[in-house]
C-alpha cells in the first residue's frame, strides 16, 4: 500500500515512528512520511491509507488548520482508509468530526492511563479480522480509560482497569470510509512488540 504517515508532536514520536516506519516498509509499503500535514490539504488520490501517529493540538503547536481537516475529512469519507495509532485521536481538540471520524480516542484533559508498564491486552473477538493470529498478551505501555467512544464500533481488543474492561482497538466506518483505531503504541519500546506490529499489519490488510 501507498501509505502517508504523519507523525510529530508531544509524544515521543522520534522513538516510535522510525520503528513504525521500518517494520511497515518491511512488509513492502511505501511510505511518504509527513511532520507538516500539509499532503492532507492536497490531492490524496494516491495514497491507499492515512496513518497518524501523531498528536496535533493548539494552532500555535502543529494543530490542522482548515484546510488540513476538510482534506482528511472528505478522504476518509470519500472512501479513504484510515489507521489511527495511540493517541492520535485527541488531535484537533476543538474539532468534534475528530473522533467522529476515528470512531472515538483520547480526550485531551478528561481520559487518563495507570502509569506506563505492563498489562495484559485480552482478544475480544478472534475472528475479527485485525485480531487474526494474535492472542492475549502482554505488553509495556499506556492503558488508556475514559475514552470517547463513538457508537457502533467493532471492537477487537482491550485491557482491564479496576476491573472494568477498557477498548482498546475497534474498526469502524466513517462515510465510505475504513477506520482502525488502535490505542497502543506509546513509545517505541511499546511498537517493537510483535504482537503490536501483528495488529498493525493486520489492520492495513483489512483496510486495503
Amino acid at each position: 500500500m501507498n501509505l502517508l504517515l504523519i507523525t510529530g508532536g508531544k509524544h515521543p514520536y522520534e522513538e516510535s515512528t522510525p520503528i513504525l516506519q521500518v517494520f511497515l516498509e518491511a512488509d513492502g509499503h511505501s511510505i511518504t512520511l509527513s511532520e507538516s500535514a500539509d499532503e492532507l490539504s492536497s490531492d490524496l488520490s494516491g495514497f491507499d491509507a492515512i496513518v497518524l501517529n501523531t498528536l496535533r493540538q493548539t494552532a500555535t503547536d502543529n494543530d490542522l488548520n482548515h484546510a488540513q481537516r476538510s482534506g482528511f475529512e472528505g478522504y476518509v469519507s470519500g472512501g479513504g482508509s484510515l489507521l489511527s495509532i495511540h493517541i492520535s485521536a485527541a488531535s484537533c481538540p476543538d474539532w468534534s468530526q475528530t473522533k467522529k471520524i476515528t470512531g472515538g480516542g483520547w480526550v485531551l484533559g478528561e481520559s487518563w492511563h495507570p502509569p506506563f508498564g505492563w498489562f495484559e491486552v485480552t482478544i475480544d473477538n478472534p475472528s475479527h479480522p485485525v485480531a487474526a493470529g494474535v492472542s492475549n498478551f502482554w505488553t509495556y505501555d499506556e492503558c488508556y480509560c475514559g475514552l470517547d467512544i463513538q457508537p457502533g464500533i467493532d471492537v477487537f481488543i482491550h485491557g482491564v482497569v479496576d476491573g472494568d474492561i477498557k477498548p482498546l482497538g475497534w474498526t469502524h466506518q466513517f462515510g465510505e470510509g475504513k477506520v482502525v483505531n488502535i490505542a497502543l503504541g506509546h513509545a517505541g519500546s511499546s511498537q517493537q512488540h510483535p504482537q503490536f506490529q501483528k495488529l498493525i499489519l493486520n489492520a492495513l490488510d483489512y483496510l486495503s
